[in-house]
């Protein structure tokens, strides 16, 4: 593979690229010879690869120094999170270096409901580090991922990699027109879903009666506080920026517990709670905080009213204990890396 030198790059900022492969031997050297390239520069690198790869991945990577291993699984999870998160932290810990970013967050067998975020996440990228020095590569199967998915790749992607050749993308898009397109209409709630009016003397109930579906649903204790935290902040920020009364909605169904906050008022950033607003920012940490306490998170703008929807998967664990999720600090951040020795 010699496609990562032969692409054309620009010299400075976000070099984002996608690598689409058809076998594992496709997969390892794609990875091998990306990675290795950036030690060669001192380049310091992060792969983020799900769970069954990582078995696969960790030999080709063993005596490469300065390379971190995530669990794309764990830290992206919900796939809005993975920038504000994971990839921040990462950024953040190497000012003024180039990096390399290995990632892989779509892959055969992910639940279907999350197909969308994760295109939103890769449009999103383009954005969130356009001015960083960063050499990022993003794995796709050919093989297995169906075509809908595959055709998206190419609309966030402003460099194709294939057979050890790059190629600019013909098909690439702004990253605001790309979400406008994935942006779909939520299915209505059922008629019997638990229904409570956000109102400033209510929040306590509203609290109150989340953690009771919640805990009735079987999520553990420490979800369930997921859960109260989420749908205080979208209720807060309802009242705070809606134009008129909001109401929240909960109920279970096929193997989740979902629960939206719904009022008027429109959200006019589809960035928000995708980038970290400045360390020194007071304002836009709320979204930030709920995406990354769910499994999933859609937000919906029509006719004047915005509705908030969370995920929580009912079958899912909590993230491991080494895995913090911040609870009550926002602008705190999750790893979940391998850390590799001091560069």
């Amino acid at each position: 593979m010699t496609g990562d030198d032969r692409s054309p790059f620009p010299a400075e900022g976000l070099r984002h690229d996608a690598l689409l492969y058809d076998h594992d031997r496709d997969y390892l050297d794609g990875i091998r010879d990306f990675v290795a390239a950036g030690r060669a520069a001192d380049e310091p690198v992060l792969v983020a690869v799900p769970t069954h790869r990582l078995p696969l991945v960790q030999p080709v990577l063993d005596g490469l120094g300065g390379v971190e291993l995530a669990d794309m699984a764990v830290i992206g999870r919900n796939p809005a999170a993975i920038i504000p998160t994971a990839l921040r932290d990462f950024v953040d810990r190497f000012p003024g270096r180039r990096l390399r970013i290995v990632g892989e967050s779509l892959w055969p067998g992910r639940p279907s409901a999350a197909y969308r975020h994760c295109m939103e996440h890769e449009a999103v990228l383009n954005v969130a580090l356009a001015d960083r020095p960063v050499t990022a590569r993003c794995l796709f199967d050919r093989s297995g991922l169906p075509a809908a998915a595959l055709a998206c790749v190419g609309h966030t992607h402003p460099w194709l990699v294939s057979g050890g050749v790059a190629r600019i993308s013909r098909d690439y898009q702004r990253p605001e027109s790309v979400l406008d397109q994935l942006t779909r209409p939520l299915p209505a709630p059922p008629r019997d879903a638990v229904t409570v009016l956000v109102e400033p003397a209510g929040l306590a109930a509203l609290r109150a009666t989340v953690a009771t579906v919640g805990s009735a649903a079987g999520l553990t204790e420490e979800r369930v506080d997921d859960l109260r935290i989420a749908v205080t902040e979208l209720a807060s920020n309802a009242l705070t920026h809606g134009a008129g009364p909001a109401t929240a909605r909960c109920w279970v169904e096929r193997g989740e517990l979902l629960c939206e906050v719904s009022g008027r008022g429109e959200l006019t950033d589809p960035l928000a709670g995708r980038i970290p607003p400045p360390r020194d920012g007071v304002r836009g940490r709320g979204l930030l905080l709920v995406h990354q306490l769910c499994d999933l998170v859609d937000v919906h703008t029509a006719d004047g009213v915005t509705t908030i929807r969370l995920h929580l998967d009912l079958d899912r664990d909590p993230l491991p204990p080494a895995i913090p999720v911040p609870r009550s600090a926002p602008g705190a951040t999750q790893n979940g890396f391998a850390l590799a020795p001091p560069l």
